[in-house]
């Protein structure tokens, strides 16, 4: 009868808006929550089968609701290096639990991007799911797959510290006083003529002398001196030796002594030539270093760079700058995002280490993906295989650090659509109380 599935049209329209209702709730309760992806209600009608042209039987209206995830939200600046935003396509793939995805681990995606560390060195976020990414090898590669979970493992920077690196290369910049005396002249004759180490013995004291600050292989810091003796009008003597000469092997480096040479200059007062104190001369070449003691530090080598930065003019001696390498041990001190989505650890001692590359995941379809507790999704049929792809490449967007993604949501749109719900669900209540008064006056012919 007409009557009656006009009754069960008018419930179906109140369990549709109902359902409308209870989307649009959600969306509005969710305005701020980071990442959070607008729900959305749409209708389709149910047509019944018609006997007849003459009546017609109602079929009423289904709801379904569906999630806008692929609708980017406003990002929102934030004070943290580790709140990461994800811009375009993309989701960041984290875990439930602390296990291996190849192991158990539950796979999930997400765009809630409020990641700090916890005590244990995870990166979690704001709901309390675990980070994953690419692991970099010691060797700074870095293996990945597009469609495989087996080479992804969860952020940990738990005893990440920075190794020590030793000097290898060392650099001076400065002025030699054209306007001092040659050594060796008689002007001077109680002077000895100079000879190869005798800076470093204290037989002879250098015209000018500087020291130097190296680092060791296990990052220590260790005391060099340079001292330079004019023995030319445009020839300088120069040896580097170790105070205390203990610090070095008494065997490899008598005196401390660990390198000599000669330095040239031009008439203008720039580099002619470095070079070796041997006959005939020859290139200056790096020189090695064996350390003194029990502390296990490797012996290295050193190239000193006198070429670059040093002249001879008529004004006061001076270092104007030395530039060196090496580093001590560093503590963690902060994670930055660098390059193709690199988590980097920073350190005390200046240096920085790439520990994971951040994978995004793309789907086919991402608005089909089955929304979960905490702000994830899981993935579908209907949504497609996953793609992992590092950010830029294969449609995946790009990952902002210091800044969060915000809902989605329009409350201008939301506070709309509740009105005209509100209005739909009162209609679909008319119908039935129109169909009750209907049926009553049907009920009441036998009277």
């Amino acid at each position: 009868m007409s009557i009656y599935t006009a009754l069960r049209a008018g419930v179906s329209g109140l369990s549709a808006q109902s359902s409308a209702l209870a989307v649009i709730s959600d969306n509005i309760a969710n305005v701020n929550t980071t990442g959070y992806k607008r729900g959305t209600t749409d209708f389709a009608p149910l047509v019944n089968g018609q006997s007849k042209a003459t009546t017609y039987n109602a079929g009423g209206v289904v709801a379904t609701t569906r999630r806008l995830v692929d609708l980017q939200g406003s990002l929102e600046q934030s004070r943290s290096a580790t709140d990461l935003a994800v811009v375009g396509d993309g989701f960041f793939v984290v875990s439930s639990n602390t296990n291996d995805l190849a192991e158990g681990g539950d796979a999930l995606f997400t765009r809630s991007g409020s990641f700090s560390v916890d005590a244990d060195g995870n990166l979690i976020n704001a709901q309390g799911f675990y980070l994953q990414g690419w692991k970099v090898e010691s060797d700074g590669s870095v293996q990945t797959s597009p469609t495989s979970l087996a080479t992804v493992s969860r952020v940990n920077v738990a005893g990440v510290g920075g190794v020590a690196e030793p000097t290898d290369t060392l650099g001076i910049n400065g002025n030699l006083s054209a306007t001092q005396n040659i050594y060796n002249l008689p002007v001077v004759p109680a002077n000895p003529v100079y000879a190869t180490g005798t800076m470093a013995n204290n037989t002879v004291s250098p015209h000018f002398e500087s020291t130097m600050e190296v680092f060791d292989s296990l990052g220590a810091s260790r005391t060099l001196t340079i001292g330079f003796l004019k023995t030319g009008a445009n020839q300088w003597g120069f040896e580097v030796y170790a105070r205390p000469a203990g610090t070095v092997d008494a065997a490899a480096h008598p005196n401390g002594l660990l390198s000599s040479g000669f330095i040239n200059f031009n008439g203008d007062g720039t580099i002619n030539s470095v070079t070796n104190q041997a006959t005939p001369p020859v290139p200056y070449a790096p020189f090695s270093v064996n350390w003194a003691g029990t502390t296990g530090a490797n012996d290295q080598t050193i190239d000193l760079d006198l070429r670059t930065g040093m002249t001879q003019f008529a004004t006061a001696y001076g270092i104007s700058s030395v530039t060196a390498d090496g580093v001590p041990p560093g503590e963690l001190v902060g994670l930055a995002l660098e390059g193709e989505g690199f988590i980097t650890a920073q350190f005390s001692n200046g240096r920085t280490r790439a520990l994971y590359q951040l994978p995004l995941a793309t789907f086919l379809a991402p608005n089909l993906l089955e929304a979960d507790q905490g702000g994830t999704f899981r993935s579908t049929l209907d949504a497609g295989q996953f793609t992992l792809n590092a950010m830029g490449f294969g449609g995946a967007g790009r990952i902002e650090s210091g800044v969060l993604e915000a809902s989605n949501v329009d409350l201008a749109n939301e506070f709309t659509t509740l009105i005209t719900t509100q209005r739909a669900y009162s209609a679909s209540s008319r119908i039935i109380t129109t169909a009750d008064e209907m049926l009553e006056e049907l009920l009441s012919i036998k009277r």
